[in-house]
């Protein structure tokens, strides 16, 4: 029964998360701040960078999806910033700050991108940083596998809540 209580009280934090989203876009929308491809003529339009709701650019709906949700969470993150690990020069997807914490969203395939992922894997751990990986199959999920994947660093329900009476401070 608590687990049920406590998937629904989940799902219920899920969906108001969507509905603020939805506001948010709502709102710029209406402010014009709505960016449309150059050509609206052809339905086959080739997207090279998706803007999130805190104003960064990245490359793919995954990214996106990922990068609003640290947003919702009011999560300070910077994106795609170049480090340097035991002199390899590696560019990361996202950094926690406040956290000390890498994600890396492994979102391509191929040889070459396996290869780089392997690479920045094996230096991720050798210099013992911590480092939250992204797959493709946790979008069946992603909310649910980000807050897994969140809570082995940050106390996840303590920062929701935080979120959430700000939201209500705020309405």
């Amino acid at each position: 029964m608590q687990e049920t209580i406590s998937l629904v009280i989940g799902y219920l934090g899920l969906l108001i998360i969507i509905f603020i989203t939805y506001l948010v876009i709502k709102k710029k929308r209406a402010n014009g701040s709505k960016k449309k491809p150059k050509n609206e003529q052809s339905q086959s339009i080739q997207i090279k960078k998706y803007t999130c709701l805190d104003g960064h650019l990245v490359k793919s709906k995954g990214e996106l999806i990922i990068d609003n949700y640290l947003y919702l969470l009011k999560i300070d993150h910077k994106y795609e910033k170049s480090i340097y690990i035991f002199g390899s020069k590696i560019k990361y997807d996202w950094y926690l700050p406040k956290y000390d914490i890498y994600i890396e969203y492994w979102g391509f395939g191929g040889k070459n991108y396996e290869k780089r992922k392997k690479e920045k894997l094996r230096l991720y751990k050798k210099a013992n940083l911590k480092l939250i990986s992204i797959e493709n199959y946790m979008f069946y999920d992603i909310y649910l596998e980000m807050d897994n994947l969140l809570k082995k660093f940050i106390d996840i329900k303590r920062l929701k809540k935080i979120v959430s009476l700000n939201n209500y401070i705020c309405n």
